[in-house]
């Protein structure tokens, strides 16, 4: 009978193997304390930011509370809907009942999660302001269950992903002008982060937000800053977006994500992704390191300028030491035109979700 087992033997040999290992666990636990402890000084030292920002037009004041550090818990969120899994944990839509404030909560369990993980996306959440970076209004962790919970801006536009996917089912593309428009936004939240001395290093569509308006906001930076070497370890949705540099195990820089870029954009306005896809994982990988990279064509139903295939092409660059930096790329003859042109890009998502008279009020329904 398998009960039986548990006054075996065998089951005494293992033991020993279970005290061994406990010191390392205790230390993973001291470590996540200790990031558990400097929540509250994270909410303390956003609230104070926030407070320095309160006579801003478009700073919201309903997250402030006069200057207050907000008390954050479970008990004063109502959970609204599931919008999907970010690095490391899962993403809701939750409102708070004192203030009817809509946020987004990302809940990762600090005892999984990779303690420096964790702190990275903490670190770099808490202290980026750029209008093209997510916006983090506190954290907090639920005692019962040592979940930390980040609380972000709400991007009633969605996904980059969920927008493509939408586009794609109603048989339409992306224009030239609103993807150069997404390109921009992208490249300046990367020129951004790399001031702060930081790789983004996991950009693709679903971690590409937008806004009501049509704002570009990137997000997810539980990996920020993380080298990965090990093809069996890096090699999940995130890898189809690696530059060759990475997947080949060496060292790389911000340009890696300006690789990213270029292979997000080629995806998103081409409603494929550009690599094979009948290919094995292993397959794919040699195929990206060795093969000749994607280029953006012409199709029977649209023509793209000569300058966004340019822009393609030098983001899709094989050697790193060859391939522009974002700042570089924020230069580039097609975003500097595109940049001049008007684009209703409110308008535009509002068109992609059939929203008839703007964007529907964000409550709790």
């Amino acid at each position: 009978m398998p009960l039986e087992l548990q006054e075996s033997p065998e089951l005494k040999t293992v033991r020993p193997i279970l005290r061994i290992n406990t010191p390392r666990q205790e230390e993973v636990d001291n470590e996540v304390n200790n990031i558990i402890d400097g929540v509250r000084k994270i909410n303390v030292h956003v609230t104070r930011a926030n407070s320095d920002a309160s006579n801003d037009a478009d700073s919201p004041k309903d997250e402030i509370h006069q200057g207050q550090p907000l008390e954050w818990s479970d008990d004063v969120f109502a959970v609204l809907s599931r919008l999907g899994e970010g690095n490391g944990g899962a993403v809701f839509k939750v409102q708070d009942k004192r203030t009817g404030k809509v946020m987004a909560r990302k809940t990762i369990t600090a005892r999984e999660a990779p303690p420096q993980q964790l702190k990275r996306e903490l670190t770099i959440s808490s202290t980026a302001d750029h209008f093209n970076i997510i916006r983090f209004f506190g954290a907090y962790v639920s005692p019962s269950t040592s979940e930390v919970n980040v609380l972000m801006e709400y991007c009633q536009g969605g996904s980059l992903a969920a927008v493509s996917e939408r586009i794609k089912a109603r048989n339409a593309r992306i224009g030239e002008k609103v993807a150069g428009r997404i390109a921009e936004g992208v490249l300046s939240g990367l020129a951004y982060l790399h001031s702060l001395k930081t790789i983004h290093r996991d950009i693709k569509p679903s971690n590409i937000l937008m806004t009501a308006e049509g704002v570009v906001k990137l997000c997810d930076f539980g990996v920020s800053g993380e080298l990965v070497r090990s093809i069996v370890n890096t090699f999940t949705g995130t890898s189809l977006y690696m530059a060759p540099e990475r997947i080949r195990g060496q060292s790389y820089s911000i340009r890696a994500d300006v690789w990213s870029t270029g292979l997000t954009l080629l995806e998103i306005v081409q409603n494929h992704y550009p690599f094979p896809e009948d290919l094995t994982s292993i397959e794919l990988l040699v195929y990206i390191t060795n093969g000749e990279p994607p280029q953006l064509s012409d199709d029977e139903d649209v023509r793209w300028s000569d300058e966004m295939k340019d822009f393609v092409r030098q983001t899709l660059t094989i050697d790193a030491n060859d391939r522009p930096t974002p700042r570089d790329m924020l230069s580039h003859p097609w975003i500097i035109n595109v940049m001049k042109k008007e684009v209703l890009m409110s308008r535009w998502i509002g068109e992609v979700w059939g929203w008839k008279n703007g964007p529907p009020k964000v409550t709790g329904s």
